[in-house]
């Protein structure tokens, strides 16, 4: 069978009509009604019946009608895929980015990217969540880039793009709310909101704090960091975090850390893709527009 029976079959499926479908398929009826009878010879059963000099489909024709147009909705994306793997300005880029960077970085990377108008033509999913959730659809190709914490995995290649400052987030009464600056040690046992076990920034939080001798005090655990302002206000914890826009809507102060503890709690940030993954031209244009832009 070819593609073009299938197209006349659905064509004719959807009028009833032979004149009408042949109209729409810019083809003649003798054509039409020629691949109808080739596709019924080759499937073994009558697609269609005349009852009364009106075209109806068969129960066959019914059951099969479904199936004929998924596959050729498959055939029309193998075309579409096709064209964006030729064409590199053309298509879907799935990036994944961990949740403080989606206020300031992304947007701007977006910006300047669609400022060149031959990029107009792609299309960037953005997915957002923890640093392990993103890796993980890295690697099962959910996820064509990732702009997170650096992954350890061997299986990643890593580009550095910028440092991400963390600051100290207290309520607004906390005994520390008038400070300038503070440093890990005052912070000291204060109790703590994390992103969760084994996420990337707790990790580092873990280790800038074990550099200094101390032990941080977790005592709360969230999915993200917008959620940390309602808790933080509640005076239920601070925390140590990039500073997100939604924590401004409540009864917080942010306080930088001091200039020595802000290089060590420094949060390095890369773009990264799978090293044995296939990646598609608009992605391979998108990571190298990425690099040029930011990566130097």
């Amino acid at each position: 069978m070819t593609i073009q029976q299938l197209r006349c079959f659905i064509v004719v499926a959807e009028t009833l009509k032979f004149t009408t479908a042949a109209e729409r398929l810019h083809i003649s009826q003798p054509s039409l009604s020629y691949s109808i009878s080739e596709l019924e010879k080759e499937l073994g059963i009558p697609l269609f019946k005349r009852v009364n000099n009106v075209i109806r489909i068969t129960q066959y024709g019914e059951a099969l009608l479904p199936y004929v147009k998924v596959a050729l909705d498959n055939i029309e994306a193998i075309t579409v895929k096709a064209y964006e793997l030729l064409d590199p300005a053309t298509g879907t880029v799935n990036l994944g980015n961990m949740y403080s960077i989606s206020f300031d970085f992304v947007p701007r990377i977006l910006e300047l990217f669609y400022a060149d108008k031959e990029n107009g033509q792609v299309t960037v999913s953005i997915f957002q969540g923890v640093n392990r959730v993103l890796m993980d659809k890295l690697m099962d190709g959910s996820l064509d880039l990732v702009i997170s914490g650096k992954s350890q995995s061997s299986e990643v290649h890593s580009r550095y793009l910028f440092t991400q400052e963390l600051k100290y987030v207290v309520p607004a009464d906390h005994p520390l709310a008038g400070r300038e600056e503070v440093s890990l040690a005052e912070v000291g046992s204060e109790g703590l909101i994390s992103l969760g076990e084994g996420s990337n920034i707790t990790g580092h939080i873990e280790r800038c704090f074990k550099a200094r001798g101390l032990q941080p005090n977790f005592v709360l655990h969230v999915a993200e960091c917008s959620a940390m302002g309602a808790f933080i206000s509640s005076n239920m914890a601070t925390a140590i975090a990039p500073i997100v826009p939604s924590l401004s809507s409540n009864s917080v102060r942010v306080i930088p850390f001091t200039e020595e503890d802000r290089q060590l709690l420094g949060r390095e940030i890369y773009l990264q893709w799978g090293k044995n993954k296939y990646l598609p031209p608009p992605a391979r244009a998108f990571r190298d527009f990425i690099i040029d832009e930011f990566g130097n």
